[in-house]
């Protein structure tokens, strides 16, 4: 989780500050673009505060009511980051551009002004994008982007690099708008950035959204995973077979896994015991810290007694 906080934090700064900074420009130029970009900031600096929040509250231990631990925290509040992009950060944005469309009002103060402060975002941004770059690609290893995106559970870190590149694109179109804007001395460019850079941060919050719904509603381990799991169980010398595997992510590091072993017939109770106890920790060791023996559940079965494996 250490590279999830630093990505968090580096745009949590970033993003607070370049809120002040195009809100100012805004309210002196009266440019659709730049309140755009304003509402794009707030939003990005709300939602990493939400990030914090689901990463603290994830590593709560489990409780009476909450048995399995509160992992799930981190969808949570990822989900609602994809909501708050959406609404305050897409939406907010393509009304501005309507009404800068329909009432046509005309630019105040100087666009030098609004030039400065998205040069300077592109900086911020830029900065911010790197840590969370440098974090994804800690996370990734060797995996191509794809296979990380595929078999990735942390929404984190992801959910900051998206931001930021969203960022970096608006920051461009907000750049153009303005920049058309002054040239032709016609408000419709720069309503048209503004209106565009809400249909961007629309389209990366539905991104978002339909990942994390995946997410909350409880996705399995990756296939590498449980291919791993079914070689460990099935190399033990009291183990005939793997009946049935199931796995669910309770959280980025916390993954539940179900497992119905066929064991060697002649084994008494006490040395099924045993062997159970001993696979719970050769699989914990196996994942590295992402689960424990509370959350692997070894049932003793045999074929035709539980659902057959359907990857055996």
């Amino acid at each position: 989780m250490a590279e999830s906080r630093s990505a968090v934090m580096a745009a949590l700064l970033g993003n607070a500050a370049l809120a002040v900074m195009k809100g100012v420009a805004a309210v002196s130029t009266g440019s659709a673009a730049m309140v755009a970009e304003t509402f794009h900031s707030v939003a990005d600096t709300g939602n990493q505060v939400l990030l914090f929040l689901g990463l603290r509250l994830s590593e709560r231990p489990p409780d009476r009511a909450h048995g399995f631990g509160h992992g799930r925290d981190v969808y949570f509040w990822a989900f609602v980051v994809s909501l708050m992009l959406f609404s305050l950060g897409g939406a907010f944005s393509i009304w501005e551009g309507v009404r800068k469309l329909l009432h046509g009002d005309p630019h105040e103060g100087s666009r030098w002004w609004s030039y400065a402060v998205l040069v300077g975002a592109f900086v911020f941004e830029s900065s911010s994008l790197v840590v969370a770059w440098r974090a994804l690609a800690s996370a990734r290893g060797r995996k191509s982007l794809r296979g990380f995106w595929r078999d990735n559970r942390d929404p984190t870190v992801p959910t900051v690099v998206f931001e930021d590149t969203a960022a970096l694109i608006s920051l461009g179109i907000a750049a153009l708008g303005i920049w058309l804007s002054e040239v032709t001395g016609a408000v419709l460019w720069d309503a048209v950035a503004s209106m565009v850079i809400g249909t961007l941060l629309v389209g990366v919050a539905a991104v978002l959204a339909l990942e994390n719904y995946s997410l909350l509603l409880g996705e399995a381990a990756s296939a590498a995973v449980e291919a791993r799991i079914r070689r460990l169980v099935r190399e033990d010398d009291d183990v005939l077979d793997v009946i049935d595997l199931r796995t669910m992510h309770m959280g980025p590091r916390e993954i539940l896994v179900a497992l119905g072993v066929h064991f060697r017939p002649h084994l008494t109770t006490s040395q099924i015991e045993v062997a159970v106890a001993r696979l719970q920790a050769t699989i914990r060791k196996a994942l590295v810290g992402a689960t424990n023996a509370d959350l692997i559940l070894i049932e003793p079965t045999r074929p035709g007694i539980a659902g057959r494996d359907q990857a055996a």
